[in-house]
């Protein structure tokens, strides 16, 4: 059995996900609930759970505040339920730390559970709730991190600011590094598409996505972007007219 604490302020969404929990995941025990940040440290701190469900927004704090409390006796995994706005949730995500937005469902529940047992199970530590927390007491999202699972999943932890572009290759997304590394990811071209929206990258082309800062100029036939690493990418022509409008903003 794993066992769980709850935490969240809303009776409705801590009584739901109990209540799933008994139907669809009974290797899950839950130990006990709790309303806010202070309540739920104290549940944590008393019961030991290997698996804590962690609402981002409460009365008292935030789930971030829960983890920084507990950050030197973090021995258990979170599971985030939530309807935060979108920057939070996108760190998150970064993170590699699992995610189920409000309201819940069986198919996500599922998901995130069997994802997390596994790491408990397998007692697999990693580098997940630092780079969390890192991500989330930084301004810059250029400094913000993120674990990428190599081939052969590996986890390696990248500074956005040190990815110059990756690629698409048989759908798989293939990075390349600001010092000339090349990280083959486990994950999809589409994946980091949508995990990096909103993040200073932009797409050229249907296979190839930049991170807006690391282009240098475009050439005089606007049909390709020169890096500065001295990389020439292909520029699709529908795209040149909003690329430069980026660049113009972004520089």
């Amino acid at each position: 059995m794993v066992k769980a604490v709850i935490i969240d302020d809303e009776r409705n969404s801590r009584d739901i996900i109990a209540l799933m929990l008994e139907k669809y995941c009974p290797f899950v025990e839950i130990a006990a609930m709790a309303t806010d940040c202070n309540d739920g440290i104290a549940r944590i701190r008393e019961h030991q759970p290997q698996l804590v469900f962690l609402d981002l927004e409460m009365p008292d704090g935030t789930g971030f505040d829960i983890l920084t409390a507990l950050q030197e006796e973090m021995n258990f995994e979170a599971i985030f339920v939530t309807a935060f706005e979108k920057k939070f949730l996108q760190i998150i995500r970064l993170s590699e730390v699992e995610l189920i937005l409000k309201p819940v469902d069986k198919e996500s529940l599922l998901q995130a559970v069997t994802t997390v047992v596994g790491r408990v199970e397998e007692k697999k530590v990693t580098q997940r709730y630092q780079v969390l927390m890192e991500n989330f007491n930084s301004l810059q999202s250029n400094q913000w991190r993120v674990i990428i699972s190599d081939t052969d999943f590996r986890e390696r932890v990248v500074l956005l600011g040190d990815i110059e572009y990756f690629e698409s290759a048989d759908d798989k997304a293939v990075f390349h590094l600001r010092d000339g590394g090349i990280l083959p990811a486990a994950g999809t071209f589409r994946y980091y598409l949508e995990l990096f929206s909103g993040l200073r990258f932009y797409q050229l082309n249907n296979s190839q996505i930049v991170r807006l800062s690391a282009v240098v100029r475009v050439s005089g036939d606007g049909t390709r972007v020169i890096l500065q690493s001295g990389s020439m990418l292909e520029l699709s022509e529908r795209r040149k007219k909003d690329l430069l409008t980026r660049l113009h903003h972004e520089h």
